[in-house]
């Protein structure tokens, strides 16, 4: 099975990339373009190719566009017993950032890549400079009850067994809401993700330990965050609730922009209007 050509030709010609090693951590890193150190942040399920129609633009608007994957993702380790936790996730982007010499950093984060982001933005507000939240996972989710049954062991196993590659189009579909982007070389490409036994582990791991009480903790004290946020939400999101972010805004003080027609994968499904919005954020002054 082969995946997105296009995807393939882009880490060949024109991006670098490598992997930072820290602790136990490998992670793969792919960047493109110089200037401002801008971190992508991908969210559940996915890797650096979340941001394949998003790297380049961002490169060619002047930043050090970088995206990463997730340990067990893409083509990063996964440290045995590892636990992903927001709290967890968040000290391995700063593991990295150390890794790569970067003492701040603008951030966009997408979906649980938000929470991240959030996570970093009200304990090490020192490192970032910006931050994009994109369709943010910022309160505990309605469907919670469904997650703690990857806490039972019997449940995580099985769940691992029906994982494959046939989830990637409905669940593809599903998240970009106006599938004129969704191509076949896209869903090739995600498809190729679950082959992979680290990435299914990974990604069940994700439900099992994200939302712990460093998330809950973290979630009570939003209105501290000084760092500027701006979010950005699909009206036909249906993994985020209008109501969450409605409420993060609230919280913080941040800007909410609701794009109408779009859903959840908003930054693939239509990266002109997606990278514009992050472009001008991040270069407003003051």
């Amino acid at each position: 099975m082969t995946g997105d050509p296009e995807w393939s030709k882009f880490l060949e010609t024109e991006a670098r990339v490598h992997f930072v090693t820290f602790g136990d951590q490998r992670l793969r890193v792919i960047e493109c373009g110089a200037g401002e150190p801008l971190l992508l942040v991908h969210g559940f399920a996915d890797y650096a190719y979340a941001w394949h129609r998003n790297l380049k633009p961002l490169a060619d608007a002047g930043f050090r566009a970088i995206a990463f994957d997730y340990p067990g993702c893409g083509e990063s380790a996964l440290p045995e017993g590892f636990r992903f936790g927001v709290d967890d996730l968040a000290r391995v982007v700063l593991g990295m950032l150390d890794g790569l010499g970067i003492e701040r950093a603008h951030l966009v984060g997408h979906s649980m890549g938000g929470g991240i982001g959030l996570q970093l933005a009200l304990h090490n507000p020192d490192r970032l400079c910006r931050i994009v939240l994109v369709a943010p996972v910022c309160y505990h989710t309605y469907y919670r009850p469904f997650i703690y049954l990857f806490r039972w062991p019997p449940f995580h196993t099985l769940a691992r067994l029906v994982t494959g590659p046939w989830m990637a189009w409905p669940t593809l579909v599903r998240e970009y809401a106006d599938t004129t982007l969704l191509t076949p070389q896209v869903v090739a490409q995600y498809r190729l993700a679950f082959r992979r036994p680290e990435y299914v582990r990974a990604c069940h791991a994700l439900l099992r330990d994200y939302w712990n009480e460093a998330f809950a903790e973290t979630a009570r004290h939003y209105g501290e965050i000084s760092v500027p946020l701006y979010v950005i939400w699909g009206e036909r999101d249906t993994a985020v609730s209008r109501r969450d972010v409605q409420r993060l805004a609230g919280d913080t003080g941040a800007e909410l922009d609701i794009v109408p027609g779009a859903g959840h994968l908003f930054n693939q499904a239509d990266p002109q209007a997606f990278n514009q919005i992050v472009v001008r954020f991040l270069q407003e002054v003051g």
